[in-house]
């Protein structure tokens, strides 16, 4: 991507693929950052422009920052630009400002919003295109904008002669995490675009998950949210003690502080051609579980994660992450707080 002018509602984008066809004025999309700060990410709305060719956009308005669109030393550095707008839109419908009882020490804006929660069993699930906004909460845990809830085999193994799919979604602007995958395998998440959410954006839960295929997604600006430790920044960290034994002080640079735009919670997963353009820690964490969390600890024979050789993982981008790229985790605490050891489901900086 590279600016062509610099003056309001003249500056052009030029693109690499062409999208003349199915970017229309009116629509939204977001720059990502190229700097290391994730909040250099900008949203634009399109203006007509006759005069552009199929690679070329118009944008109203104009940057606040510099967003590289160059090739150097070898090295892409071109912006991400994706399309936020869809032609079907599920949104939630949100309040003015924060209200009740969901988490207004920390959010002064409303984080109960609309979540999709799918169960096991059906006869087909093949999503493509479709806008997700304000969706998620905060204050529940397992509503989530999409949630494959406990599903098992969603593939070929499991009898679905076409397997699940997830294709083209816009979640945006969401209270918590983009896509979770609970206890499911076999699904795949493609041309995805996860922008502006709190929490682990791309999301597997417990760490029986396997054979999921995330393929050309795109998650940027994702923010920490309060459901898991893992989720925290420092002062979430050390302000949430309601699983914490007595008067244990977390330590929030070992024992939180580690929230990603791709939350890998077994090896046996394929992570291709996907890009993590800002988040407050991570771009990709993989946690290996001594045992399964959650819903799932003794559901099925425990996985070794440690042990599992790792899925393919291929000409995966991640920059403008504030901690780390790429991170490998080798164990995390899964039981409860006691006297013995006082932390919560906690990581343990465990890093190669």
């Amino acid at each position: 991507m590279g600016f062509l002018v610099d003056a309001a509602d003249q500056v052009v984008l030029n693109l690499q693929d062409e999208v003349q066809q199915t970017w229309k004025p009116g629509d939204n999309i977001v720059v990502a950052s190229t700097d290391y700060s994730m909040h250099q990410a900008e949203e634009f709305t399109l203006l007509p422009c006759p005069q552009c060719t199929s690679r070329q956009v118009r944008i109203q308005g104009k940057p606040r920052y510099n967003h590289v669109g160059e090739i150097l030393d070898g090295v892409d550095m071109r912006a991400e630009v994706a399309l936020l707008s869809r032609n079907i839109l599920v949104y939630g419908e949100m309040e003015n400002s924060c209200y009740g009882d969901n988490l207004c020490q920390f959010f002064n804006h409303d984080t109960y919003g609309g979540h999709i929660k799918i169960f096991r069993n059906f006869s087909s699930v093949h999503l493509s295109h479709v806008e997700l906004k304000n969706m998620g909460q905060q204050r529940e845990m397992g509503s989530y904008p999409l949630h494959f809830h406990m599903c098992g085999d969603v593939d070929q193994r499991g009898g679905y002669r076409e397997p699940t799919y997830v294709d083209g979604l816009s979640i945006h602007h969401s209270f918590s995490r983009c896509l979770t995958i609970h206890a499911t395998n076999g699904l795949l998440v493609k041309n995805t675009v996860g922008y502006d959410t709190l929490g682990h954006c791309f999301f597997l839960e417990d760490g029986i998950e396997q054979r999921n295929t995330f393929y050309h997604n795109l998650g940027l600006l994702t923010q920490p949210g309060t459901l898991l430790p893992t989720d925290r920044n420092e002062t979430l960290c050390t302000s949430i003690r309601d699983k914490v034994y007595k008067g244990y002080t977390p330590s929030p640079s070992t024992e939180c502080k580690a929230v990603s735009t791709f939350w890998i919670a077994n090896p046996n997963n394929n992570l291709i051609s996907n890009v993590a353009a800002g988040s407050q820690d991570a771009g990709i964490w993989f946690v290996f579980h001594s045992s399964s969390t959650g819903d799932s600890h003794g559901l099925v024979p425990e996985t070794k994660a440690e042990l599992t050789p790792l899925g393919i993982f291929y000409n995966n981008r991640v920059h403008s992450n504030f901690k780390a790229g790429l991170f490998i985790d080798k164990g995390v605490k899964t039981s409860n707080a006691s006297a013995a050891d006082p932390r919560e489901y906690l990581c343990l900086d465990n890093s190669a």
